[in-house]
This record gives C-alpha cells, sequence and structure tokens, in this order.
C-alpha cells in the first residue's frame, strides 16, 4: 500500500537565484549606487566652489594691484582727507599725463577713471565689490603718510556655491 501522503521533495535550479538572492542582490546594488553618486556629487559641487574661490582670489588681487598701481609713485591724495575714509580714492602721480586717479565703487563693481573720462569698470560680472573703504593716514614720525584700503569681493554666480575675501592693505607713500 502506497502512503496518501507523498513526500514532496524539493527541487533545486541550479542555474538561477532564488528570490531572496534577488532581493538582496538588487539592495547592495542600491546601495552601493547610491553613494557612488553622493561621491560624485560631492566632488563637482567642491569643483565647482572651487572655481567660485579662485575667480574671486584672482579679480580681488587684480583689483588691489590696480589700486598700488596708481598709489605707487603718487605725488598728491585729493580724496579722502586725511585722517578720513571714503568709497573714492583720488590720486595725482608724479609726471603721469592723465592726473586725477580716481577708483570708485560703481554698480557694485570697482571702477577706475583717468584724467576725469569715462569711468572703466575694473572686476567681471562674475563678481561685485561688497565692501570697499579708503583711509588717508597721516605720516607719523619716520612713517610717511598711507592709504589703508579694505576691499572686499563676493561670488555673484548665483548656480554655484558662493565664494568671497576680504583684503586689507596699507600702502605708503614715497
Amino acid at each position: 500500500m502506497e502512503p496518501i501522503i507523498k513526500k514532496i521533495t524539493a527541487r533545486h535550479s541550479k542555474t538561477g537565484f532564488t528570490l531572496f538572492e534577488t532581493v538582496i542582490y538588487i539592495g547592495l546594488f542600491s546601495l552601493v549606487s547610491s553613494l557612488v553618486l553622493v561621491i560624485f556629487f560631492q566632488i563637482l559641487s567642491g569643483n565647482s566652489q572651487q572655481v567660485n574661490r579662485v575667480e574671486v582670489d584672482a579679480e580681488s588681487n587684480f583689483m588691489m594691484q590696480k589700486i598700488i598701481w596708481a598709489l605707487t609713485g603718487a605725488q598728491t591724495i585729493n580724496q579722502p582727507a586725511i585722517n578720513t575714509t571714503s568709497t573714492v580714492l583720488s590720486v595725482n602721480k608724479y609726471n603721469y599725463a592723465s592726473n586725477p586717479i580716481v577708483f570708485d565703487l560703481g554698480s557694485r563693481n570697482l571702477t577706475i577713471s583717468e584724467g576725469g573720462g569715462q569711468a572703466i569698470i575694473l572686476g567681471s560680472s562674475r563678481v561685485y565689490v561688497s565692501q570697499l573703504i579708503f583711509e588717508h593716514l597721516p605720516a607719523v614720525q619716520s612713517a610717511p603718510e598711507a592709504i589703508k584700503v579694505t576691499l572686499g569681493v563676493f561670488s555673484a554666480d548665483i548656480t554655484r556655491p558662493s565664494a568671497s575675501t576680504t583684503i586689507t592693505d596699507t600702502i605708503y607713500l614715497r
């Protein structure tokens, strides 16, 4: 007599994955893919911020070098008066045909004009000047009179993370 309940033998396929294995592999793949994407976007945003920093540093250094150029060999500081501050610097240089040289904060950027001519914007459209202060310091003992410059430059690119810098320098007249 044969038993009524037959023993069911499990059939295992040696060529495929079980449902449990498939779920585990999909989960691991998703985790690794997510981590790779996060790292990739972190690298991209870091690069973007670095581009802004380099741009802001280059623009601010260029503007400061222009101011130093104007003050090198300066004969007269027309503005600001001694012991005052201003956002305008007016300088006359020795033997320079296009006096005065005027630096001003116009339209959120540093401008320069020579000989009363048209003001020219020194910075690019990707940055703006957030702070510009010229302080005329008097001569003290053996130190000649000086101009203390504070220049703050900020990134204007809203599509990338912002960057800014502030440079303060004192330029002595000779």
